[in-house]
């Protein structure tokens, strides 16, 4: 009798022709179930909260879809990165309609990471996952001070949405439930963009301390300067963080976003400043945000998400090796 051969459901087949020489990056982030591991990347597919489009839950299998492209080999180090224990672990369970057992679920995943002393690339959902992902992480390190390196083109310091929980409030939560922990002395905004912002939450961003970088400096400046400022701050706490939300970067590289911004980041400056922040012994994690595959054009932002999750294990690799 014939037998099938089927892969389990959800996984990404690798439907370009195979080199036995190489190792495709989807190949390299099959997971076999063990927690033996020395980062996860992780699916968080909810956009409940969203204040403009919606489709953002639909971007981990977007982004898994585009991983393919690569190879767990960086050219520019000779470095062949298989040494470095990571998977696709899979999607938290949400629920489009129920954000508080979304979240719930959310950081209860990222603070069981945390515990297992796992780094983790996680991708949105909308901006507002941002939060339980990282009270995840405080939660697994009580006592421990979490510095942020955020790249967008919004402060997301407002208090709510009229009354409501929404993309544009998960900073703000974070620094008024963890004041321990998160501190604005330890955080850096990247990116914000003019016209995009009002004065009272850069106001709000003075008063928590937070270090605040617009996109015309940045381009001033250049991401190389704009990141030693940043990691130097980060260096302050126990763990850093890596927050980027996709309106951050301009829309010539990342067009699939709720808000595109056509005044935003360069995209291969954003790729290399996670790389350097992942090489900095205290980076626990990171993540990316409303990159939505339905405003996507020909796949663009997920594949741009892609390179920045292998540079993200770049640094990794690198600071593995020592």
């Amino acid at each position: 009798m014939a037998e099938a051969k089927l892969v389990k459901p959800g996984v990404v087949v690798n439907w370009l022709k195979g080199d036995p020489i190489e190792n495709r990056a989807n190949q390299w982030l099959e997971w076999d179930g063990s927690w033996d591991l020395d980062a996860a990347w992780l699916g968080v597919p909810f956009d409940g909260a969203g204040t403009v489009r919606s489709g953002s839950r639909h971007a981990p299998d977007a982004v898994r879809g585009a991983f393919p492209w690569y190879t767990s080999y960086t050219t520019s180090d000779r470095m062949v990165m298989d040494d470095l224990k990571v998977a696709d672990i899979g999607d938290v369970h949400t629920i489009v309609t129920d954000m508080k057992t979304s979240y719930d679920n959310i950081s209860a995943t990222t603070q069981f990471l945390r515990e297992k002393g796992i780094a983790m690339a996680t991708l949105g959902g909308d901006n507002s996952v941002s939060y339980p992902i990282m009270r995840g992480i405080c939660r697994g390190a009580p006592g421990k001070t979490l510095a942020i390196i955020h790249f967008d083109a919004h402060h997301d310091f407002r208090e709510s949405h009229y009354g409501a929980m929404s993309s544009g409030v998960p900073y703000r939560l974070l620094l008024e439930e963890f004041p321990d922990q998160v501190k604005g002395e330890f955080m850096t905004q990247i990116g914000i963009s003019d016209f995009c912002n009002n004065p009272t939450l850069h106001a709000y961003a003075d008063k928590k301390e937070v270090e605040v970088i617009s996109n015309v400096e940045t381009w001033e400046r250049g991401i190389r300067d704009v990141m030693n400022t940043a990691l130097e701050r980060a260096r302050g706490a126990d763990m850093l963080f890596v927050s980027i939300d996709v309106d951050g970067i301009d829309q010539a590289w990342a067009p699939g976003t709720a808000s595109p911004n056509p005044f935003g980041l360069d995209g291969r400056d954003v790729a290399m400043a996670v790389r350097w922040a992942a090489q900095e012994p205290n980076c626990v994690g990171m993540d990316i945000t409303e990159l939505s595959p339905p405003t996507d054009h020909q796949g663009m932002t997920a594949n741009w998400a892609a390179i920045v999750y292998m540079n993200f294990f770049c640094g990794l690799a690198k600071r593995k090796l020592g």
